[in-house]
């Protein structure tokens, strides 16, 4: 599936580290992989967090089902302060999707079941829960943080690119008190 990607994000006002990170990768298969991962907090050890939950997305075979890529994230990430995080990959129009925490996923034209799982990523987390669904071409997929307010503001930006539409919630919904990342992927 054809897939257009725009991200954006910004450290807590007054700091440089930065504990949200987005995240997409995409094989010459047109597998891909996305992702918004939340370090606790803010500052140089929620940065560390998210940077090493990015480099084992960076690493993991885009071929590994999700219920095994989520529990190695999880285990990548021990030792650190740990994350909040949804992740998704995309097969074809079969998408894959678990959220641990309060990063969010509000899919646009697509039904996607998703139920977060209680938890923090390289801390604790009981149960990964997994949902599948068939994406209907096309579909806009929207994965933010906490450090955006609730973004009622989505539907106005459905005609904008995937980028434009980050850096307008970015720019409308940011908390100044803390990290704030978005993801958008156009699936055509």
């Amino acid at each position: 599936m054809k897939m257009l990607v725009g991200h954006a994000s910004l450290p807590k006002v007054g700091e440089s580290a930065n504990g949200d990170r987005p995240f997409f990768r995409q094989d010459d298969r047109e597998q891909s992989l996305l992702a918004v991962i939340d370090g606790l907090g803010h500052g140089p050890e929620a940065e560390l967090a998210a940077l090493a939950a990015l480099r084992y997305l960076n690493e993991v075979s885009l071929d590994t089902s999700m219920d095994q890529l989520m529990p190695t994230l999880h285990d990548a990430m021990r030792g650190t302060r740990g994350a909040a995080g949804a992740v998704c990959l995309v097969r074809g129009k079969e998408l894959w999707a678990c959220s641990v925490g309060n990063v969010e996923l509000r899919p646009q034209r697509a039904d996607v079941p998703l139920v977060s799982s209680a938890g923090i990523l390289g801390v604790r987390v009981q149960k990964f829960r997994v949902c599948k669904t068939t994406l209907a071409s096309p579909c806009r997929l929207v994965m933010f943080s906490d450090g955006l307010t609730n973004p009622t503001s989505i539907p106005e930006f459905q005609g904008a690119s995937p980028q434009l539409a980050c850096d307008g919630l970015l720019r409308r919904h940011r908390r100044s008190y803390d990290d704030a990342t978005v993801l958008i992927a156009d699936l055509e």
